[in-house]
């Protein structure tokens, strides 16, 4: 009896049979380097605190401690049946969290986390992390009630109206909370999941997302030129988006007209442009940063690859790109692979998540799009962000098994 509970203990605390696991080596892969780049960034705060290295060392760990769990439970416990019916709560309880932050102090032009006061330290939690991957699974969980309720096929409206709901709720918190970042990420992923299934009904709402898409990407390309820079500087006027126009600027002209700006809106892209060029294609080496030495207030989370960088050079760049590129290999893959519409939304969603952030981040921190503060998973500072992408990897792993398991080896029989 004894056996039998510690194998059933063993058990959960593994990922289930059929998992990927190249896709699980290859998140732990990139979480280390990320871990060992955090800890090498805060060098720089060793002056103003001798538990710095230590403190932060103790939360990334703690962080990942979670999300792994978190990952290890989505991997067995993930139901699409499951999550339609509690749907409406666990979007209640999401919402709720999102909302806390709004009462509480600004950082970094933002009201999106909540603080937690530990004596020592203060642990930062970013509720609209979780809006990302609970999008993906509840689009996927209500296009698989499509499939067993044939009257919901009907009209995009009754397949997605509790979706489109929750989407539209999202929106408006995240602006009041002015973070464009989450906001540009979950739009991104509620447009790209519902491109997957191939219902007629669909079409016509497939067609506006994808309008929508690229009228957006057209138009940001357009605020960073001299035509568009006028406009954004008078919408920035507006209530909830007035810190946009400053990072439209900084993409255009990220050293600024004069010397002055360096020590005003363009010091960090600046700065983080500088880290990049010293790092001479080879890198200084691993603590040969000058940057992080309070040249860049955000180091170790949105502008992280500068100093990876300057550091690692073309190496630490080439290892961050490999990892991602494995990532959505894998998950596009099994994408394919299947012919279960649910399995595609939350296989395809996934690959959207973690391709976003990349492109957003580095985007943003090479100056070639407006930054965006959207964190390089695995590799920035922030445990939720790091929680929420070891998630949504037990998402992934979860119907990857369910593919390896029953459509494979039916196929194979």
């Amino acid at each position: 009896m004894a056996k039998e509970k510690k194998r059933t203990l063993l058990s959960l605390l593994r990922l289930p049979q059929g998992k990927d696991s190249l896709l699980h080596y290859t998140a732990l892969a990139l979480t280390m380097f990320g871990s060992f780049m955090i800890v090498s960034t805060n060098m720089g705060n060793m002056t103003s605190n001798n538990l710095a290295i230590l403190i932060v060392f103790i939360k990334q760990l703690a962080f990942f401690v979670v999300g792994y769990v978190m990952m290890l439970g989505a991997a067995r416990l993930m139901d699409f049946h499951l999550i339609y019916r509690l749907s409406k709560l666990l979007f209640a309880v999401l919402l709720a969290l999102m909302i806390v932050p709004l009462f509480g102090a600004e950082q970094f032009g933002s009201r999106a986390w909540i603080y937690i006061n530990l004596g020592i330290t203060t642990v930062s939690v970013q509720p609209s992390e979780f809006a990302k991957p609970f999008m993906i699974v509840l689009i996927a969980s209500y296009f698989f009630a499509a499939q067993h309720k044939r009257s919901m096929q009907a009209s995009a409206w009754q397949m997605l109206k509790f979706p489109l709901f929750c989407y539209a709720a999202f929106v408006v918190v995240i602006l009041l909370q002015k973070d464009i970042g989450a906001l540009a990420i979950v739009t991104l992923i509620c447009f790209g999941c519902v491109q997957v299934p191939t219902f007629p009904s669909l079409r016509s709402l497939q067609k506006w997302t994808r309008r929508i898409v690229a009228a957006g990407i057209c138009l940001v390309l357009l605020g960073m030129t001299s035509i568009g820079l006028p406009v954004v500087e008078e919408l920035s006027k507006l209530p909830l988006v007035g810190h946009v126009a400053s990072r439209f600027a900084n993409a255009a002209n990220p050293l600024g007209d004069d010397d002055s700006d360096l020590y005003g809106q363009s010091y960090q892209p600046a700065n983080a442009l500088y880290g990049i060029a010293n790092s001479n294609i080879v890198g200084q080496g691993i603590g040969g940063s000058s940057r992080k030495f309070g040249y860049l207030t955000q180091a170790d989370s949105d502008y992280i690859l500068a100093i990876v960088i300057e550091e690692t050079g073309i190496f630490g760049l080439g290892f961050i790109a490999a990892g991602y590129g494995i990532l959505l290999f894998r998950l596009f893959k099994y994408a394919f692979k299947t012919s279960f519409v649910p399995y595609k939304v939350v296989l395809s969603g996934g690959a959207l998540y973690f391709f976003a952030h990349f492109v957003l981040n580095i985007g943003g921190v090479s100056a070639l799009i407006p930054l965006t503060g959207v964190p390089l998973l695995f590799i920035s500072s922030g445990g939720t962000a790091l929680v929420s992408s070891y998630l949504t990897i037990g998402i992934c792993q979860n119907v990857i098994a369910n593919i390896n398991r029953k459509e494979l080896s039916s196929k194979e029989e």
